[in-house]
C-alpha cells in the first residue's frame, strides 16, 4: 500500500482488518477533518478527540463498512459529532464570543461551509438586531468598530461595568438563539445528501 492506493482499495482491506489500510485511511484524512471541525469549534482537544472517536468507531465497525466515498462519509460522521457535541453543552462558551468576530467574506474551506457561514451571519445578524438599543449599539462597537470595553465606555458616557454586563446579555443571547441553528446548519447538508 502506497499514496496510489484508492480509497475503495483502502475499504476493502480495512474491512478485512488491515491495520495499514486503517492507518493509510487516518493519514490520509485526518489533517482534512480536523480543519474542518476546528474550522466550526475552534477547540484543538475537542476536534482531536471526536475525530479520534470517528476512527475508533471506524476501526470497531470495519467488517460491516460498505463506504462508496470515505472522504464524505467520514466528513458526515464528524458533523454529526460536532453537533453532538454542541447539543451536549460541552462547547466552550467563548466559542460564541469568537463566531461574532469572524470575517464572513474570507474564503471558507469548501462551498458548502461557505453557504453555511452565510446563514450562520444572517442568524447573528438577526439575533443582533433584536437585542435591547443599548446593549445592540455596545454590542457593534466591540464587534464592528473593533472598540474595548474601556472606549466603549467612554465613548457612550456609561462604566465599564455596564459595557461588561450589556456584552454578557449579547453573548448569552447570541448563545441561546444560535445554538439550535447551528446544529441544524451542520447536519444540513448531511441530511440532504443521504
Amino acid at each position: 500500500m502506497n499514496a496510489n492506493t484508492t480509497d475503495q482499495e483502502l475499504i476493502s482491506l480495512l474491512s478485512q482488518g488491515n491495520e495499514d489500510a486503517f492507518n493509510l485511511l487516518y493519514k490520509r484524512y485526518w489533517a482534512d477533518l480536523y480543519k474542518f471541525s476546528f474550522f466550526i469549534l475552534r477547540d484543538k482537544d475537542a476536534c482531536k478527540d471526536l475525530i479520534q472517536d470517528v476512527f475508533v468507531w471506524v476501526w470497531a465497525h470495519r467488517q460491516g463498512l460498505a463506504i462508496e466515498s470515505p472522504k464524505s462519509y467520514l466528513k458526515a460522521a464528524v458533523k454529526y459529532k460536532i453537533a453532538n457535541h454542541i447539543r451536549s453543552g460541552n462547547i466552550r462558551e467563548s466559542f460564541f464570543e469568537e463566531v461574532t468576530r469572524f470575517d464572513f467574506t474570507a474564503t471558507a474551506p469548501g462551498s458548502a461551509e461557505v453557504t453555511e457561514l452565510k446563514e450562520l451571519n444572517n442568524i447573528i445578524q438577526q439575533v443582533v438586531i433584536n437585542l435591547p438599543f443599548k446593549c445592540q449599539e455596545i454590542f457593534r462597537l466591540s464587534r464592528e468598530a473593533h472598540l474595548s470595553n474601556r472606549e466603549i465606555a467612554e465613548q457612550l458616557g456609561i462604566s465599564i461595568k455596564t459595557v461588561e454586563n450589556q456584552m454578557t446579555i449579547a453573548l448569552h443571547r447570541l448563545r441561546t438563539q444560535v445554538e439550535p441553528h447551528l446544529i441544524g446548519l451542520l447536519l444540513l447538508p448531511v441530511i440532504c445528501s443521504i
